[in-house]
């Protein structure tokens, strides 16, 4: 039962990390370095209005991922009553994939970078699963108090 807890635990630590250090590549500071390896052969144009707006439309994606990183390093506390969080994460990482797989093919997005980020949406996905999976067993000492 200890382990089972510990694996929703550290799933929800490491999204959160993991989310919370995306929300950094995505802010102002740090996105010229990140869009140049995601777009390496696409003039951003930067310094002209396009390209600040593209990095607000990041930075609001960061600060999305970053509140869900927020949630889930709040739900490893409790694993076992916050495990609503693990599909959040599910969808999110669903979504992304397909963002992915769109930026690729239909917004110059480099291959190398866009497959690499499409398998660490694919590892999420099924680590997410897994601990749903595991949380829904009513034996699993994951359910959720009715008290």
């Amino acid at each position: 039962m200890a382990t089972q807890t510990n694996r929703g635990r550290h799933f929800l630590i490491a999204i959160g990390i993991f989310y919370l250090a995306n929300l950094l590549g995505t802010l102002h500071f740090s996105s010229l370095r990140l869009f140049g390896m995601m777009y390496s052969g696409v003039d951003l144009q930067v310094g002209a209005p396009v390209f600040t707006l593209l990095q607000d439309a990041w930075a609001v994606v960061g600060l999305q991922l970053g509140a869900i990183g927020l949630v889930a390093l709040w739900s490893a506390r409790q694993p076992a009553r916050f495990m609503a969080v693990v599909p959040v994460v599910i969808v999110t990482e669903v979504l992304d994939g397909i963002w992915d797989l769109y930026s690729i093919v239909w917004s110059h997005e480099a291959m190398w970078f866009g497959l690499l980020t499409f398998a660490i949406h694919v590892v999420w996905i099924v680590w997410g699963l897994q601990v749903w999976r595991v949380s829904s067993r009513p034996s699993s000492g994951l359910t959720v108090p009715t008290s």
